[in-house]
């Protein structure tokens, strides 16, 4: 048992031989203290997801230190029950002292819109938390304090990238010089700057192209860009095979998969990049 505890003991034990009315007065003593939600704020964004952070006031009004043992939460969004958790947490508050807890919450934009639908088109959706500190606390025992907070979080999606054409601009036994269209789309109601695009172009699983195209573009909000990347083809390189390949105007079964790079027009969101991936089948025209 610690000193505190032995202390209280003591007093409690001395109180009951002195009377009711003693020990009523301790009892009105002891007060729960106060929580409040006094911040939320967002601490991290990106294109996948978002970390929301809440600052927790603890005041005690107390002549002596209390401890909190712990939280629990529940963040809601468009009331639909999404994250929830228990922390154990043991914070001491110094007797009539103020302490802040911090309570992060992570959203992930892929499994927020999954799970609720209607967000589909949605830039942004409101979010509601709320939580219960609990306290150990002389006399009194374990008190449970409820907090919530109401607000709303911004939804982010990756700008949509997809191959639109590839078109042949020379040809010769040794070579083909040929450019493959691309289309973006910015999916988002803020800016997008494009800032460099890394690639790795395959067709039939051999390499064609490979590098950094590093052309700025601008996208408005709810916008489309389109990029062309240059493709130089050796075929002593690649084979010999592609050249009737091309001549032959078949179907080619290609991946091109890389990283962009770029900024937006959002305070909290100054850099950003996002990897991609695209498969299927194009023709070359000429």
């Amino acid at each position: 048992m610690n000193r505190l505890n032995l202390l209280i003991l003591m007093a409690v034990s001395a109180l009951l031989l002195s009377g009711c009315e003693s020990l009523r007065d301790v009892v009105d003593a002891i007060h729960k203290p106060k929580v409040r939600i006094a911040a939320a704020e967002l601490e991290a964004l990106s294109f996948s997801g978002l970390t929301l952070r809440f600052d927790v006031e603890i005041r005690n009004p107390n002549p002596i230190g209390i401890s909190l043992s712990g939280f629990d939460y529940e963040l809601q969004i468009e009331g639909t029950p999404f994250v929830s958790g228990e922390v154990e947490e043991k914070v001491t508050v110094a007797a009539r002292g103020r302490s802040i807890v911090a309570l992060p919450v992570e959203l992930g934009f892929e499994e927020l819109v999954g799970t609720i639908r209607e967000l589909e088109d949605r830039a942004e959706a409101a979010c509601k938390l709320t939580s219960g500190f609990s306290f150990d606390l002389p006399v009194l025992g374990r008190v449970r304090i409820p907090v919530s907070k109401e607000g709303s979080v911004p939804i982010l999606r990756f700008p949509g990238l997809q191959v639109r054409s590839m078109h042949l601009n020379t040809i010769s036994p040794s070579g083909a010089s040929l450019d493959l269209e691309l289309e973006m789309r910015n999916r988002n109601n803020f800016k997008i700057f494009i800032e460099s695009l890394e690639y790795r172009f395959q067709v039939d699983g051999r390499d064609w192209a490979s590098g950094m195209r590093r052309k700025k573009v601008r996208l408005g909000e709810n916008d489309i860009a389109e990029l062309t990347i240059p493709i130089e083809l050796d075929f002593t390189t690649v084979g010999r095979s592609v050249y009737q390949m091309i001549l032959g105007g078949e179907a080619l079964q290609y991946t091109l998969e890389g990283n962009v790079d770029a900024g937006t027009s959002l305070r909290v969101l100054k850099k950003a990049s996002f990897p991609f991936v695209l498969a299927g089948q194009l023709r070359i025209q000429r």
